[in-house]
């Protein structure tokens, strides 16, 4: 194992399963990793194996498959996957676009999307599973407001180049502690936003010139009026009208505000803040809960313009979401 990595072998101590079974490892993967599709030539020579522990939200992964396969990642999956080539290869495919992984590559696959990855004999990855929330909830920390497109972040990246070797090393560590710290549950946390932070300014993505800055912005005391007061009414009509009054400047002044700092109108904003307050309510909503109620509370009024925008933002429907609550 290449030095950079070497303290990844404390997954060896912790393994998840090892089987030979075609359907157990079909369901084992979609357990531990993601909703997939699962083909072998010969299920009967395969042998998996799956090393691993979870922190906060997040968990990292040794996989290692013995006979060449080709999995097919729902588009359900909520989850971005890292992966770290250590043995043999694989090649990994997404819409017109394709990456052959081989040794000290990393390559993304990113929420709600489909992936098709085709391994040879004895492909081992090292995966690092990331939730769509814990990301984007961290981005729009970093950024001071909430992007009007998701993150995607290049793949095919090798691991000696600029920036990546921090992640490694942050991998490094996070094993160590693991394995060695005692309570580790008790700083796991923090430390998984920690390296989500990490992976947003290191990792090359559509908000890497951004996130990059070397001066961040500063909002002005009315831009921060304007977003207090959009999140203390986000389950009410607000007018544009109504928010210059309450920051005490000009509706011009105000747009120009929100295009500078926000890079979107105000319509757009306050939008964006009601519809990751939604996707909150459906995530934390109860049995009895409908769709069409959580809407309502949260005073959206046009609710199938509403959901079309949430499919675009998150992937799937609210009602989608809902279910999955309920899974």
């Amino acid at each position: 194992m290449n030095q950079s990595l070497s303290h990844l072998h404390y997954l060896d101590e912790f393994l998840l399963f090892n089987s030979d079974d075609y359907q157990t490892i079909k369901d084992k993967i979609s357990h531990y990793l993601c909703p997939h599709q699962f083909d072998v030539d010969e299920a009967s020579s395969l042998n998996t194996r799956l090393n691993g522990f979870s922190f906060g939200n997040s968990a990292l992964y040794d996989l290692k498959y013995s006979a060449a396969v080709a999995i097919t990642i729902d588009k359900a999956s909520p989850h971005y996957l890292f992966r770290f080539n250590l043995e043999g290869q694989c090649k990994v495919e997404h819409a017109k676009s394709q990456v052959l992984q081989s040794y000290g590559i990393m390559t993304v696959t990113h929420p709600h999307t489909q992936n098709r990855i085709i391994t040879n004999h004895r492909c081992r990855n090292i995966i690092l599973k990331l939730t769509q929330q814990d990301v984007d909830t961290q981005l729009c920390k970093m950024l001071g407001y909430t992007p009007a497109e998701a993150i995607t972040f290049d793949s095919g990246v090798p691991i000696a180049a600029e920036g990546l070797n921090a992640i490694v090393e942050t991998l490094n560590y996070l094993c160590h502690a693991y394995y060695n710290i005692q309570n580790w549950s008790f700083i796991s946390a923090s430390f998984n936003q920690y390296l989500i932070e990490l992976i947003l300014l290191k990792v090359p993505s559509n908000y890497s010139q951004r996130l990059n800055a070397r001066r961040p912005k500063v909002l002005p005391s009315y831009m921060r009026k304007a977003q207090h007061y959009v999140q203390q009414h986000l389950q009410s009509q607000i007018s544009l009208a109504d928010l210059s009054v309450f920051c005490g400047v000009s509706s011009r002044t105000l747009q120009k505000g929100f295009n500078q700092y926000c890079e979107q109108t105000p319509i757009e904003y306050i939008r964006d803040q009601r519809m990751q307050w939604v996707h909150q309510a459906l995530v934390n909503s109860h049995s009895s809960d409908t769709v069409t109620d959580i809407l309502l509370q949260n005073g959206i009024q046009s609710m199938g313009h509403f959901s079309n925008l949430y499919k675009k933002r998150y992937g799937c429907l609210p009602s989608e979401t809902l279910k999955m609550k309920e899974v």
